[in-house]
């Protein structure tokens, strides 16, 4: 490779790893929701679900960089038509939205616990913090998402690991009250894919700068869904030990280390800050590109007025969201992963003949 594609593979791998790890990933409550609840099945939904993440930042990057794609316009409406493609679009921004809210609403609570200032007061904090990187652009989001996301996937498997060594699981309140998002983790697994990349697949459309030659496009993909997969696996195992009951604290991880180590606990408040604030940011970059785009405006006044309107907006439940609001959005996002595949397809018989 020449010099600066490893450099660019990861700045572009961390980046879409950063727009699946938010803070429902890091908590454990996606892991639960969507694989833990299927026992041994959980294990194999997760190498699905790599699987599918590797496929899909593949053909999305490499598309990007064969066609010289810069907007998501450009990527989707060719795909779809614009039918479809409207009704798509319509469903990205609304879920960007509802991320962004969620996540700033998140924050909030953590920066409640840390600081004991008013609820109130920590979500305008929050607001304003995501303000800022939002400012940025898509080259400080890349630059940050490279430098906060090792610091998550390190932080996350840590925690794994702690667990998986004490597996002490006297130290946590259990329960098997939670109900699964489906009766299938192989459509678990589907649905876990598809919401998630209707967020990631806006944000790959931006990264053209990044991907100076097509090894780049081709190993960013691959390898962030396969950092993903090992991310999840180990959560999975270290979660598995409290079964056969689900757990159903708002935060798993979070509280079983609260429970048995304060200190990780506190230490691990923070990864969980850093991973709802890449989530924040990512989707909030999404949205404010995606209405800058279409309505002309100025980027920055769009991020601003944004921002604002989230404040009043950030009170969705935690857990409720991930198990009721993102099921509904992996629906609407099956039929664009059906689309990507088939491109993949498509692609690789083109390559055969």
């Amino acid at each position: 490779m020449i010099k600066g594609e490893w450099s660019n593979i990861f700045k572009v791998a961390f980046l879409y790893m950063a727009t699946v790890i938010g803070a429902g990933f890091a908590s454990g409550q996606e892991i639960i929701q969507f694989f833990s609840k299927y026992y041994s099945g959980g294990f194999f939904g997760i190498l699905l679900a790599g699987i599918l993440f590797s496929i899909i930042g593949y053909v999305v990057l490499d598309r990007v960089y064969c066609e010289r794609i810069k907007t998501y316009d450009e990527f989707l409406f060719p795909m779809m038509g614009y039918f479809l493609g409207r009704l798509m679009e319509f469903v990205v921004m609304l879920f960007m939205s509802c991320v962004m809210s969620v996540m700033v609403a998140g924050l909030a609570n953590i920066l409640v616990e840390l600081s004991g200032l008013e609820f109130r007061y920590c979500v305008v904090i929050s607001a304003i913090a995501c303000l800022l990187a939002i400012m940025t652009n898509i080259k400080g989001i890349v630059t940050l998402s490279s430098f906060l996301s090792p610091f998550l996937v390190a932080g996350i498997l840590f925690v794994g690991v702690y667990i998986l060594v004490t597996k002490d699981t006297s130290v946590f309140s259990l329960s098997d009250k939670v109900v699964r998002v489906t009766d299938n983790w192989v459509f678990s697994a589907m649905l876990y894919v598809s919401y998630n990349t209707i967020l990631s697949t806006v944000m790959l459309t931006s990264v053209l700068p990044y991907l100076k030659t097509r090894r780049v496009s081709t190993w960013s993909g691959i390898m962030g869904g396969g950092m993903l997969c090992l991310t999840v696996f180990i959560l999975n195992l270290a979660l598995s030990f409290f079964y056969p009951h689900s757990i159903t604290a708002e935060m798993p991880l979070l509280s079983i280390l609260q429970n048995n180590n304060k200190l990780l606990g506190n230490i691990y408040s923070i990864i969980l800050l850093l991973a709802m604030y890449t989530s924040a940011i990512t989707s909030g970059y999404c949205l404010t590109e995606r209405i800058q785009t279409k309505l002309n405006l100025n980027y920055k006044l769009v991020a601003a007025v944004l921002c604002a309107l989230v404040i009043p907006m950030s009170s969705i439940g935690f857990s409720s969201l991930i198990s009721t609001l993102y099921p509904v959005f992996g629906y609407f996002g099956l039929f664009l992963v059906f689309v990507i595949l088939l491109q993949f397809i498509r692609s690789r018989l083109v390559n055969k003949t």
